[in-house]
C-alpha cells in the first residue's frame, strides 16, 4: 500500500517519495545529493552531516584508546540504527531491517582511526569511510545520513501533514537530536503520522535524494583508481572485478587517491533514481499488482488440508503467469524493453501478486526469509503443518541450475519443509532457453527423488510482447 493511497493523496502534486508502507523499497538516501542541494530548505543539511563527523574525528584523534571514556562517547555518536520509519533499504522481512548498533559503531570508529592514521583527518564526505572499511555499505551510509538529519525529516513530514490535513499523534522517536550533556542521541516524543501496517511513526523524504547506490561507493572509487593507475603506469595490470576486501586494502594505501576521487566527483552531475522507468523494479510493482488482483479476484477453497493449500499456491502462480504473459506485466521486468531488470524485479512482482491472494485465503507469505543457509525467496504457510517454499530464477541466470539443485533444497532442509516450487522466468529467445526449459522437468524429478522432496515447477514467459493493436 502506497502512502498516497492510504491517505488519499495525489502523489504527483508533491516532491515526497511515495513510500510503500508495508515493505522496504531498496533505495537509499544519498548524502552526495544533499551536498548538491541548493534549496533554502535543505541546502545546509549536508554541512550538518559533515559537522557531526568532524566532531567525532576530533574526539577519536584526541584519544584512540577503545577503553577510554572519550572513545566510548564517540561510539554513542556513531550508533545509527536503521530509521525504519522511512521504509527504505534492505530488509529480511517486511519493513524491518537489521539496523546498525554498537557493533557497526565500532566498525565506523575503526575506519576513522585508520583514516586519521593515513592522513584523512577532516572528511568532506563521510562516504569516504565506506571505502576504508568493509562494513560500511550503501545501507549503512543511508542509515547514517537519515539519523543525522532526522530533525529535518521530522520538520519536512510535519509540513506535508499540515498541508494535506493528515492526522498526527505523539510518537517516540530515536535520534531527534543530540543530548550535549550525555553525548548521545535523544529519544523524544514528536508529532508524526502512524504507519498503519506496523507499530510506529512514518517519516517522509524528497524523492530527489534517493538512489539505487550512493554516488560515492567503493566500486566507483576502484574504477577511478584503476583509471588513474593506467594513466600514470602503462604496466599496471587491470584486475577486473574484485571483492570489497581488496578495494579496502588498496584504498588504505592510497588515501590521496580517495580524496582525489571525491574532488573529481564533485564536478560531475549525480542523478537521483529514475522513478518514471524504475530501472531496478523496486517501486512500481506494488500499485500495479494490487490493481491487477483487484480486477481479477479469485474464489479459492479454504486451505484446510495440504491439497487445498497447494491449490492456492498453484492458483497464485497461474495468476502471476496470466499477469506477466497476457496483461502486460512483462513490461515491468524490462528497462525500456531493451534490458532486463535485476532478478529482484521478478521476485517483487511475484510478491505483489501473491500477497493479495494469500491474504484473502488466510495464508501467510514471507519474503526473503533467512534460514541459516541463506534467504529463500518465498515461504507460504498456514499454521505449522502446511508450509512450502518457492524460488524465483531468471531462466538465463548463470546460477539457474544451482538455484534448483542446491539453493532451494538446502533452504527446504533448513526449514524442515518437503514441498517446494521452482519458478523460471524466461526473458530471451533461442535454443539455449528452449533447451533449459526441456531439462527442467527431468532435473526437478531427479532432485526430488535424491532429496526426498516434493518439487513442482512453472515457466513464465516475460519476453516483450506486441501490443494487442499490432497483433
Amino acid at each position: 500500500m502506497l502512502f498516497s493511497e492510504n491517505f488519499n493523496l495525489n502523489a504527483s502534486e508533491g516532491d515526497w517519495f511515495d513510500t510503500i508502507l508495508d515493505a522496504d523499497t531498496q533505495l537509499f538516501v544519498d548524502p552526495f545529493l544533499l551536498f548538491r542541494e541548493t534549496s533554502p530548505e535543505w541546502s545546509g543539511v549536508h554541512s550538518k552531516i559533515i559537522g557531526h563527523f568532524n566532531r567525532v574525528f576530533t574526539i577519536v584523534a584526541q584519544n584512540a584508546n577503545p577503553n577510554s571514556l572519550s572513545y566510548q562517547k564517540a561510539l554513542h555518536l556513531l550508533t545509527f540504527p536503521e530509521p525504519h520509519e522511512l521504509c527504505l533499504g534492505y530488509t529480511s522481512s517486511g519493513s524491518r531491517g537489521a539496523g546498525g548498533g554498537i557493533g557497526y559503531a565500532r566498525s565506523i570508529a575503526i575506519a576513522i582511526v585508520e583514516a586519521i592514521r593515513r592522513g584523512l583527518v577532516k572528511p568532506e564526505h563521510f562516504e569516504e569511510l565506506g571505502v576504508l572499511n568493509e562494513g560500511i555499505g550503501s545501507d549503512r551510509i543511508s542509515d547514517i545520513t537519515c539519523t543525522i538529519i532526522k530533525a529535518d525529516l521530522i520538520r519536512y513530514t510535519q509540513e506535508i501533514c499540515h498541508k494535506h490535513s493528515i492526522p498526527m499523534s505523539g510518537q517516540r522517536l530515536y535520534a531527534t537530536g543530540i543530548d550535549e550533556q550525555r553525548m548521545r542521541w535523544k529519544e523524544e516524543e514528536v508529532l508524526l503520522p502512524s504507519n498503519p501496517y506496523k507499530t510506529g511513526p512514518l517519516l517522509l523524504i524528497p524523492r530527489r535524494f534517493l538512489r539505487e547506490l550512493p554516488t560515492l561507493n567503493a566500486d566507483d572509487w576502484w574504477n577511478f583508481h584503476e583509471n588513474e593507475m593506467l594513466r600514470t603506469d602503462m604496466n599496471y595490470e587491470v584486475m577486473g572485478k574484485v571483492d570489497k576486501r581488496t578495494i579496502i586494502e588498496a584504498a588504505r594505501t592510497n588515501v590521496a587517491s580517495v580524496r582525489g576521487w571525491t574532488v573529481e566527483r564533485e564536478t560531475i552531475p549525480s542523478e537521483s533514481y529514475d522513478f518514471a522507468n524504475d530501472p531496478q523494479g523496486v517501486h512500481k510493482w506494488d500499485e500495479t499488482t494490487r490493481n491487477f488482483a483487484s480486477a481479477h479476484p479469485l474464489t479459492l477453497p479454504p486451505a484446510h488440508d495440504m491439497g487445498t493449500f497447494f491449490a492456492v499456491i498453484d492458483s497464485v502462480i497461474a495468476q502471476f503467469k496470466l499477469f506477466v504473459e497476457e496483461q502486460g506485466g512483462w513490461s515491468l521486468l524490462w528497462a525500456r524493453t531493451t534490458k532486463d531488470k535485476p532478478e529482484q524485479a521478478a521476485q517483487l512482482l511475484f510478491r505483489g501478486i501473491a500477497q493479495n491472494y494469500c491474504r484473502a485465503n488466510d495464508i501467510s507469505l514471507d519474503a526473503e526469509v533467512n534460514l541459516g543457509r541463506g534467504p529463500v525467496d518465498f515461504k507460504f504457510s498456514n499454521g505449522f503443518s502446511k508450509r512450502a517454499h518457492l524460488e524465483v530464477k531468471k531462466l538465463h541466470n548463470g546460477k539457474f541450475w544451482n538455484g534448483l539443485e542446491d539453493q532451494l533444497p538446502s533452504y527446504m532442509k533448513s526449514d524442515e519443509v518437503r514441498d517446494g516450487w521452482f519458478l523460471a522466468v524466461r526473458y530471451k529467445d533461442g535454443e539455449a532457453a528452449n533447451k533449459r526449459i526441456r531439462e527442467i522437468e527431468p532435473r526437478i524429478a531427479s532432485v526430488g527423488k535424491q532429496r526426498d522432496l516434493n518439487l513442482r515447477y512453472a515457466v513464465v514467459d516475460a519476453r516483450p510482447k506486441e501490443s494487442a493493436s499490432k497483433l
